[in-house]
């Protein structure tokens, strides 16, 4: 069942580690960069919670669990789904554990009825993550968005993040690169 949420932009964020006591912290350009937010989803290995607690600052924070996040009812569960605007937004961390995609890197979606088992109903955009890659694609007419890393991108990708638009019933996505290319 889906949960109801009112919000136009949404950032999404995943792959983070923050860890500030380990010297890894929200850098300035990537809170300027979310400025205009209305709500923040977060995708999992997020770190401590002192860094969803700077994000809550900005705009309320939502999410799903991955391996490295210290306890947060913001984001304790391993798989969600919201209706925002009429839009069915799944998460998870990781696609392969959940059920959704039978790989990763590059991401096979599980096609079929399968999402509708995974978030326990529809979704027309699902967000993953655990890659630390950006990415946006399209497959059986739903849009998958990993956001990369804020922090701690793959090697040879950028600082990123996603931003996620619903307006009038359609979702639209884009990667927001952070700093220099």
């Amino acid at each position: 069942m889906s949960e109801p949420i009112d919000a136009r932009t949404i950032v999404v964020l995943a792959d983070c580690h923050i860890h500030p006591a380990a010297g890894i912290d929200w850098p300035e350009p990537a809170l300027e960069a979310f400025a205009g937010a209305d709500l923040f989803i977060t995708l999992g290995d997020m770190g401590e919670r002192q860094g969803l607690d700077a994000l809550a600052r900005i705009a309320p924070v939502i999410g799903v669990s991955g391996m490295d996040d210290e306890p947060d009812p913001r984001a304790a569960d391993k798989v969600r789904l919201f209706d925002v605007g009429g839009v069915g937004i799944g998460c998870v961390f990781d696609p392969v554990e959940a059920g959704a995609a039978m790989a990763k890197d590059p991401l096979q979606p599980v096609g079929g009825g399968s999402l509708h088992r995974v978030f326990g109903g529809p979704a027309a955009v699902a967000l993953w993550a655990s890659t630390h890659k950006p990415a946006i694609e399209e497959a059986d007419g739903v849009l998958w968005i990993n956001p990369g890393s804020a922090t701690l991108p793959s090697e040879g990708e950028p600082k990123s993040f996603a931003r996620l638009q619903i307006e009038n019933g359609t979702a639209r996505a884009e990667i927001v690169r952070i700093g220099p290319a």
